[in-house]
């Protein structure tokens, strides 16, 4: 079992304790082949929101190199890890700019087969919230199914939250044991079947992501063909498909290929400053 851990902390604190507690629970029941990541030590640039990555391609990202070796790890791995204390009510900086350098996956989902546990650690509030937040955003990607782990980290004593890492591990461990796929949410669907819509309306070839849903054959299915969703979501997938479709191509406003945005071109490597 190969799994990915994303470590969004910039230390070594007390998220990371949490990790390791999870990582020995796990290694009782797989045999687990790990790669860690700590974005914090990848010294990724900020993302300067240019939309190269999804209007040309992630290739085209300013910082593609920085971002290509952790693409790399996450088709490799069968599962992820993702960490992230609270700091400010939210998650790390280092971890929300992974997640916007990666917004093209919210146009071109593509890990349909692949499980995720989320931790996040407060010594106050939001470890729940961020943990949703952090859900969402892989179930955009394709993430087939989740679990969140919330501590609130108040007590050096790590047994402490044994039970409720075992409650967590024990569901996770399962799904990773038995490698089933499950179906989608209809929410999940439907936000599957807004995107496939507005590849092919919106876009024509040369597109990345009408390239990605044609040259796929994703555009022709109400959901990843490998996910079983049943009749009833696939009639709802694809009556949503053929309405949005419809609706964008009657609109003569919504026409992304008239649009005229600018694309910055790579950037030369970024400089520290000197303080």
């Amino acid at each position: 079992m190969k799994i990915l851990i994303i470590h969004g902390s910039p230390r070594r604190g007390n998220t990371w304790k949490i990790l390791n507690k999870v990582k020995e629970k796990i290694n009782e029941e797989i045999d687990a082949d790990y790669e860690i990541i700590e974005l914090s030590k990848m010294k990724i640039p900020m993302c300067t929101g240019c939309f190269n990555c999804i209007l040309k391609s992630e290739e085209k990202c300013p910082h593609y190199e920085s971002i290509k070796y952790i693409n790399d790890k996450i088709t490799w791995c069968d599962a992820m890890i993702i960490t992230s204390p609270v700091y400010s009510l939210q998650i790390s900086g280092q971890l929300k700019n992974f997640i916007d350098h990666m917004s093209y996956n919210f146009h071109r989902p593509k890990y349909f087969n692949k499980k995720a546990l989320i931790i996040t650690t407060t010594g106050g509030v939001r470890a729940k919230e961020i943990a949703n937040y952090i859900k969402e955003v892989l179930t955009f990607w394709g993430i087939n199914t989740t679990y969140k782990l919330p501590i609130v980290y108040r007590d050096n004593n790590l047994e402490k939250y044994d039970k409720q890492i075992d409650k967590v591990l024990s569901k996770f461990i399962y799904t990773l044991k038995n490698e089933k796929i499950k179906a989608p949410t209809f929410k999940t669907v439907a936000s599957y079947n807004s995107f496939r819509s507005m590849s092919t309306t919106f876009y024509t070839k040369g597109n990345p992501d009408y390239d990605y849903w044609k040259n796929s054959e994703l555009y022709k299915y109400p959901y990843h063909p490998d996910v079983n969703i049943g009749k009833v979501k696939s009639v709802f997938g694809n009556t949503l498909y053929k309405v949005i479709s419809k609706r964008m191509k009657n609109n003569k406003d919504m026409k992304y290929n008239e649009r005229k945005i600018k694309i910055i071109k790579r950037l030369p490597k970024e400089e520290g400053v000197n303080l």
